[in-house]
């Protein structure tokens, strides 16, 4: 007999994740999963003290043995002492918890599922999830199928201070407050997220057209997909989960069930409360949890810690997913961060009429954010994704980065001695992958450490896919709208970028980028007052061989480059002029040599590069693997020995140029690599 029969507040979402046969396993009543759901998995229990805890049986007043296990993680983690383990029997535990216990280097505390269970802590509302029949009531004088809850929720719009500041996402919403969502869900059965309003207009448009000036939209409102709202007149929840009408969205599409009295659903409301925080704790293990439930809050907030490790960690939204602050030694390994963003969620959905927010922050409190480690994880299907100017030694690696339609990763303004690490991951959908923020006019100084900076190398950044950038302002039955390409850079406010070192990458985009900057933007754009070196990547577009722009540049910047291979998968066979002809009889090319004695593309071409596989549609796949033939072996241009780079030693003669030396086996990335490095699953 399942051990939770009988138990309702294990979902569908629990029944979706393993904890009962296949053949028992309902259809989705809502909208198919996004990515895969978390898993239980098998491993042996500790040698160690081992506590338990069990929300179904436990008790607080019992032992904390595994006959006799706790209840709830309040009371559980206070009683760890170094080297013990808790294990968190499988199942859902309504609670925000603060661990203020540390372990030691040899005797580390642990929180972990029970092996074979997945226990969720979930920082939301219990009985959306659990009864939602009695939950909901149809809703008088609102929108067809609009729902309000049966129960009032006092003291959400207290206005707390947020823990976490960031430049373009609504925070703090200055003049607007009374905007904030004060509620956010997902469908309990596939753990797609429900969009949380702004404006009760909006949930009860039939309108789904960007209709453009503000008074226009905010007369006839725009629907923005199954979603929730927060009335703060009357302290109730309001949901609406209508079917989409407009053209083009095809799959993406809501077709599900419409009464969420029929629906498990989890919903969150209020906002400032972490789910989960560490402050001030050493030498702590996380493992096998899931978390959800959080609002405009952190779900996990790690502030002043030292040696915390989390592994097969699952986060289901959070603004931000992870909070960074005054800490050391923090790993993060063979996670899975999903955002805010359903299918049918676009840029203009979350940032003018949701919540526009970010998966990872990083803040700058001191002592300085120093040694941390992201590998091997998933990061996916939101507004904005990692805020991580403010961290020494960062090493962020193995990692699938994906769905993002707005900014990706801000590596922040220059400063005089951070260490940013990126590589051997996969970049995939994201409007803008590098991006920067200005804060303040003066944030930049002119020096550096020349050891310091951002390293970008061995990356794929395929951005073929685009992104759903915003609704259509005439009914578009292609849906070409969900597909638009950003830019590779690009930033907010002219900031003094990072001083970056970019080598031995291979992009891959549709488009020409803006103005067909050269290098999609790397050798020309935001090199003011920075440094920047470009060697050995390839760029390859699917029509037009990529231009050699350097926007109106009136004297030779700061930068190095060569050594880099440009293609056009439809256009590059039929080219007859030299692209580079005209910009090297320029002044800027003579200036160039200032900088850099070969001069800007003296040592870059134009050649197809030769992937074992590679179509002008994105859908059928790549194999960036160089074939023997391919003029990017030994064409390269040798950097810096103390730059790092794992294959190296794979380059016998001059460096080969791209992602992958000639013979070199490509890598998976995300959750135990089981992503292909050219997209797609590798088991």
């Amino acid at each position: 007999m399942n051990r939770f029969s009988g138990f309702s507040v294990v979902t569908a979402f629990c029944i979706a994740m393993n904890f009962c046969d296949a053949a028992d396993k309902p259809e989705y009543a809502s909208h198919p999963p996004m990515r895969p759901l978390p898993t239980a998995r098998t491993f042996v229990l500790s040698d160690g003290l081992k506590r338990f805890v069990d929300a179904v049986r436990g008790d607080d007043a019992n032992a904390g043995s595994d006959r006799k296990p706790w209840k709830s993680l309040t009371h559980s983690i206070r009683q760890l002492k170094p080297g013990d383990t808790l294990y968190l029997r499988g199942g859902v535990y309504y609670e925000k918890v603060s661990l203020s216990q540390s372990g030691t280097s040899n005797a580390p505390i642990t929180i972990a599922s029970y092996p074979g269970e997945l226990a969720i802590i979930d920082g939301g509302l219990k009985e959306f999830a659990d009864s939602p029949a009695t939950s909901w009531k149809p809703f008088q004088g609102g929108a067809e199928g609009e729902y309000v809850s049966t129960k009032t929720y006092a003291h959400l719009d207290d206005r707390r201070v947020p823990t976490q500041f960031l430049p373009a996402s609504w925070e703090p919403m200055w003049g607007i407050e009374e905007e904030r969502p004060l509620a956010l869900g997902h469908f309990a059965d596939s753990m797609v997220p429900l969009h949380g309003y702004r404006f009760s207009h909006d949930l009860r448009a039939t309108n789904e057209l960007w209709l453009g000036n503000k008074k226009k939209m905010r007369d006839i409102g725009i629907y923005g997909g199954p979603g929730v709202w927060f009335n703060r007149q009357t302290g109730r929840v309001h949901v609406r989960l209508a079917y989409h009408r407009l053209d083009g969205l095809g799959d993406s599409a809501y077709r599900g069930e419409t009464d969420p009295r029929k629906l498990p659903l989890h919903i969150a409301v209020g906002f400032g409360e972490d789910v989960f925080r560490l402050n001030g704790v050493r030498h702590v293990q996380i493992r096998d949890l899931v978390f959800r439930g959080a609002t405009g809050s952190p779900m996990i907030h790690v502030y002043g810690s030292q040696h915390i490790d989390m592994d097969h960690v699952t986060v289901f939204g959070g603004f931000p997913g992870l909070l960074l602050n005054a800490s050391q030694n923090i790993r993060l390994t063979h996670s899975a961060f999903r955002g805010l963003a359903a299918p049918w969620t676009s840029r203009a959905h979350m940032k003018y009429r949701g919540t526009a927010s970010y998966q990872i922050v990083l803040r700058n409190d001191q002592p300085v954010n120093r040694d941390f480690e992201f590998a091997w994880n998933e990061f996916t299907d939101d507004h904005d994704f990692a805020f991580l100017r403010f961290a020494w030694n960062l090493q962020f690696h193995h990692n699938l980065v994906d769905n993002f339609n707005d900014d990706g990763l801000e590596c922040g303004a220059k400063l005089r001695n951070h260490t940013i690490y990126i590589y051997q991951n996969r970049i995939g959908a994201c409007l803008i992958p590098f991006t920067q923020h200005e804060i303040e006019k003066d944030e930049s100084p002119l020096d550096h450490d020349p050891k310091t900076g951002v390293y970008v190398f061995r990356n794929v950044v395929d951005l073929r896919a685009g992104t759903y950038k915003g609704p259509p302002k005439e009914p578009d039955s292609t849906g070409a709208f969900l597909h638009g390409e950003g830019h590779l850079i690009g930033d907010h406010g002219s900031p003094i970028w990072a001083v970056m070192h970019v080598y031995h990458n291979t992009f891959l985009r549709h488009t020409p980028v803006f103005r067909n900057y050269y290098l999609f933007g790397l050798g020309a754009q935001a090199l003011r007052k920075t440094e920047r070196d470009v060697f050995n990547n390839i760029f390859v577009q699917s029509d037009r061989v990529p231009g050699v722009v350097f926007g109106g540049m009136k004297q030779a910047e700061n930068m190095r480059e060569g050594g880099n291979l440009i293609w056009g998968v439809k256009e590059g066979h039929v080219i007859s002029v030299d692209p580079f002809a005209k910009y090297r009889k320029s002044p800027l090319f003579a200036d160039s040599r200032n900088r850099y004695e070969p001069g800007w593309t003296t040592h870059d071409r134009v050649a197809d590069p030769l992937f074992v596989k590679l179509s002008s549609e994105e859908t059928k796949g790549a194999d960036l693997r160089l074939q023997r033939a391919s003029p990017a072996v030994d064409s390269g241009q040798p950097v810096p020995p103390e730059w790092p780079d794992p294959l190296r030693a794979s380059d016998s003669n001059r460096p080969d140029i791209g992602v992958l030396p000639l013979g070199a086996k490509p890598w998976g990335v995300g959750i135990d690599g089981r992503i292909s490095l050219f997209g797609g699953s590798i088991r």
